[in-house]
């Protein structure tokens, strides 16, 4: 197993103290208690967020294990289905794929489509 640096482990064991962040909310339960909308309660300051050890210091984020990585979808080639989505027969079928093949001959292209 390897050695936690000391700096690192100083980290874990005691996270830094950080200034704490207060947002002013009004209190909407007197309001609705209220007959006059327009008057607001003494305003209560509430925190807008608890920061984490984590987002604190990105060194100990990149600490963190992962369980497996997340995988995409690779590309399963498949021909019957290339010819199907883009081929010359599915473009000449819909208008949008007329457009296409309409700007490919435009342009000079030596393929219009799969």
């Amino acid at each position: 197993m390897p050695r936690i640096p000391r700096p690192l482990l100083q980290l874990l064991t005691h996270p830094p103290r950080l200034p704490s962040i207060f947002a002013l909310r009004p209190s909407f339960t007197s309001i609705a208690l209220q007959n006059t909308p327009l008057r607001l309660s003494r305003p209560q300051f509430l925190p807008l967020f608890v920061p984490s050890v984590w987002t604190v210091s990105p060194v100990l984020a990149s600490l963190q294990q992962l369980r497996y990585a997340k995988l995409g979808h690779e590309y399963q080639p498949s021909q019957r289905v290339r010819k199907r989505r883009h081929g010359f027969l599915s473009r000449k079928k819909s208008a949008a794929g007329k457009n296409i093949l309409a700007r490919r001959r435009a342009k000079g292209r030596k393929y219009l489509s799969h």
